[in-house]
């Protein structure tokens, strides 16, 4: 028979992993790894998000710090990682989560616990279905925003894609912070009977 512990473990694994983790390596470099490229991503995307966000209140202002008119190319990275960022936290988040597990004992309430867990990583793993709202709204800035690049004149609705930004960025902030708070309780309530 199974232990809750290992239900936990099988949990945490079945996580859909980034390119940046290689199973085959162990644990301790996985996180090492996964950490360095995650704190790397964390940089660009707040320098990218913090230009295009700048650049949107001040153009709403009425000032002239960055144009929007020539944004395109930073609101498309910051979207490529700020997209990708949280999943990579949550995994990096996982995965120290799993190294400390190794010496949990049993307890009441474990499996609740590991049903608890087992929605989370569930709705990570079909993030895309999930988030069709977000998906949509990003790929409808990325093709305005690739419009903008490629063909510029032919591009007049680039100036609408202020308030979307702003609105996908809040989206995708509002999802992690919900998101996290609800991974970290059930870390939190777990790791209290080590």
């Amino acid at each position: 028979m199974t232990s809750n512990i290992d239900i936990r473990k099988n949990i945490i694994i079945s996580l859909k992993s980034s390119s940046y983790r290689n199973q085959k390596k162990g644990l301790e470099e996985q996180i090492k790894h996964l950490k360095s490229m995650y704190n790397l991503n964390l940089l660009l995307t707040i320098f990218c998000a913090g230009i295009v966000t700048t650049s949107i209140l001040t153009d709403l202002l009425g000032f002239d710090i960055f144009k929007w008119e020539k944004m395109e190319f930073f609101t498309l990275l910051s979207l490529t990682l700020i997209l990708k960022l949280p999943y990579e936290f949550y995994e990096l988040k996982l995965l120290k989560h799993l190294k400390k597990i190794k010496s949990l004992k049993e307890f009441n309430q474990l499996e609740n616990l590991n049903f608890k867990l087992k929605n989370i990583v569930d709705d990570l793993n079909n993030r895309k279905k999930k988030n069709l709202f977000v998906i949509i709204l990003a790929l409808a800035i990325m093709i305005s925003g690739m419009l903008k690049i490629f063909y510029d004149d032919l591009n007049p609705y680039w100036t609408h894609t202020k308030i979307p930004t702003l609105l996908l960025y809040g989206i995708i902030i509002f999802n992690f912070i919900r998101l996290n708070n609800r991974l970290t309780q059930n870390i939190e309530k777990t790791e209290s009977h080590l």
